[in-house]
C-alpha cells in the first residue's frame, strides 16, 4: 500500500466334529450338547452386540436430553454458557458466563464445539459466540441472535423482539434516556453488516430511579421497532440496564439495504438513524435519543474478518491463512483469494474517521485450516492515549467477538510474529474454519 513503504508476504474359532466306532448314542448326546451351546454362545454375542451398539447409546442420549432440559440456561454459570465476564488482560473469556447454547443432532453442544476451535490469545476477552443458524436448526432452537430480527427489516438488536407496529409516542411522566458519556457522539458509529455494534445508553424513571423496564430502538426509514428487555440472556452477554445502570445494546444490519429496500454496493457507505427511548413499569415511554450511524458496504464470503475501533487512530488488522500468507496493509491480495478491503485511518491521513478494518475471503474460496488474527497498533492518531478495538469473525455462519486493547505507544513495524511486544502486536485468535459445504 503506498501509504507505508514496508510491502510484506508471508508465504509462507470350531472343533472338529467328535467320532468313535462305539458308543454312538453318546457321541450323538454330545453333538446335540455341543450344538446347543454353540447356540447360546451366539445368541449371548447377539444381545452383547445389541447392548452395545444400540440399547446403551440410546440410555446415554436420554440421559444427556434430561440433564440438558433440567439445566437452567439463565444460570450463567450453566452448561454451554457464554458471554461476558471480567476483561482484561489475561482473561481469555473462557470462564463462567451468560448466555445461551445450541445443541447439534449428534448431542454435542455447539458452543463447546465452537470453543475447541477457536483459541483466543492472552491479551484479548473472549467477549461471546454465536453458533450458525445451520446449529440451530438442528434442533428447531431459536437464539436471542435470531430472535431480535425480521423479513420486514434488514436490521437486528441481539436479546430483543420485533414488533411490525409503530413505535409509540412520549409519555407524561415519562423516563428519561440519554447517550453514555463516553459515546462519541461527534462521528456516525460503523456497522458492517453481520458484525454487531454497540450503542450506549443511560435511561432513569420519571424520579430519577432505576424503574425501567425496556427499551425501544427503531431505524429511521425502516418499518417496525424492537423491544429490548432491560434483563436478557443473550450469546454476547447478558443485558443488564435498570435505569441508571446503563445498557449496551447490541446490533446490526444483516445486509447493507438502504431504506427504499435497495443494497449498496462494497465501497458505497450511506448514512442511518438509530431511535431509542426508554420505558417504565407503567408503560410510559421517553423522548427519543438519535445515533447517526454510518453503514459500511464490505465484500462479502466464508470467513470474514473484521476490526473496530473506539478512537480514530492507526490500528491494522492481520489474517493468516492456512497456506501462511497473511493479508494486511502490505499485502492487500493474498494467493488464496483473501482480500483486505477496509484499511482505516492509514498513517492518521486516509480514511480517516471510519474506524473499521475488513478482510475476507470470497464464497467457496476460503481455504480450509487454521487462520490467526492479529492486531497491531501502528500509529497513534490520538496522542498515545489508550485505545480499545473489537474482532469479529464470521465464519460458515459462526460468529466470534472478541476485545482488546492498547496502552502502550504505537510502532511502525510489521506485526507478523506470535512473540511480539503485546504493548503494540497482539495475537486475537487462532481458529478452525470448519467446512462451510458441510451439511
Amino acid at each position: 500500500m503506498s501509504r507505508r513503504s514496508e510491502r510484506e508476504i508471508e508465504e509462507r474359532v470350531s472343533d472338529p466334529p467328535l467320532t468313535t466306532s462305539t458308543g454312538s448314542r453318546v457321541a450323538l448326546g454330545c453333538g446335540v450338547a455341543l450344538a446347543l451351546t454353540v447356540v447360546a454362545v451366539g445368541v449371548l454375542g447377539l444381545m452383547v452386540v445389541g447392548w452395545q451398539r444400540f440399547a446403551r447409546p440410546a440410555i446415554e442420549e436420554a440421559r444427556a436430553d434430561r440433564a440438558g432440559a433440567s439445566s437452567d440456561p439463565s444460570d450463567p454459570g450453566g452448561p454451554g454458557s457464554i458471554g461476558t465476564g471480567p476483561t482484561g488482560p489475561g482473561n481469555n473469556g473462557t470462564g463462567s458466563n451468560g448466555g445461551t447454547s445450541a445443541t447439534t443432532a449428534s448431542g454435542t453442544d455447539a458452543l463447546t464445539e465452537m470453543r475447541r476451535r477457536y483459541i483466543p490469545g492472552r491479551f484479548v476477552h473472549l467477549e461471546g459466540m454465536i453458533p450458525s443458524d445451520r446449529a440451530y436448526a438442528r434442533t428447531g432452537a431459536m437464539s436471542p441472535w435470531q430472535a431480535g430480527r425480521s423479513a420486514d427489516t434488514p436490521w437486528l438488536v441481539l436479546g430483543s423482539t420485533f414488533d411490525r407496529g409503530t413505535m409509540p409516542g412520549v409519555s407524561a411522566s415519562a423516563p428519561t434516556i440519554a447517550h453514555a458519556p463516553s459515546e462519541p457522539l461527534s462521528r456516525p458509529l460503523d456497522v458492517i453488516a453481520g458484525v454487531p455494534a454497540e450503542a450506549h445508553v443511560r435511561a432513569a424513571d420519571a424520579s430519577g430511579g432505576t424503574d425501567v423496564t425496556e427499551y425501544l430502538i427503531s431505524f429511521e426509514g425502516y418499518p417496525g421497532f424492537f423491544r429490548l428487555p432491560t434483563m436478557v440472556q443473550t450469546e454476547l452477554g447478558v443485558v443488564t440496564a435498570a435505569g441508571s445502570d446503563g445498557a449496551t445494546v447490541r446490533f446490526t444490519i444483516g445486509a447493507p439495504m438502504r431504506p427504499d429496500r435497495s443494497f449498496a454496493q462494497p465501497g458505497q457507505p450511506f448514512e442511518a438513524r438509530m431511535v431509542l427511548a426508554a420505558v417504565d413499569s407503567a408503560g410510559h415511554v421517553s423522548s427519543p435519543i438519535r445515533r447517526a450511524l454510518s453503514i459500511l458496504p464490505v465484500g462479502t464470503g466464508d470467513v470474514e474478518v473484521s476490526m473496530t475501533m473506539n478512537l480514530a487512530t492507526d490500528l491494522d488488522l492481520y489474517v493468516t491463512d492456512p497456506a501462511g500468507t497473511t493479508v494486511y496493509f502490505g499485502n492487500t491480495g493474498g494467493f488464496s483469494g483473501g482480500h483486505l478491503d477496509l484499511d482505516a485511518n492509514a498513517a492518521c491521513s486516509g480514511h480517516m474517521g471510519a474506524n473499521s478494518e475488513h478482510i475476507f475471503w470470497p464464497q467457496g474460496l476460503a481455504p480450509a485450516g487454521n487462520y490467526t488474527v492479529r492486531v497491531a497498533h501502528y500509529e497513534s492518531c490520538i496522542g498515545g492515549q489508550p485505545v480499545e478495538y473489537r474482532v469479529t469473525v464470521r465464519a460458515c455462519g459462526e460468529t466470534v467477538v472478541l476485545t482488546g486493547r492498547f496502552d502502550g505507544q504505537a510502532r511502525s513495524e510489521t506485526c507478523m510474529s506470535s512473540q511480539g511486544d503485546p504493548s503494540w502486536c497482539q495475537d486475537v485468535v487462532t481458529f478452525q474454519s470448519p467446512s462451510c459445504a458441510a451439511p
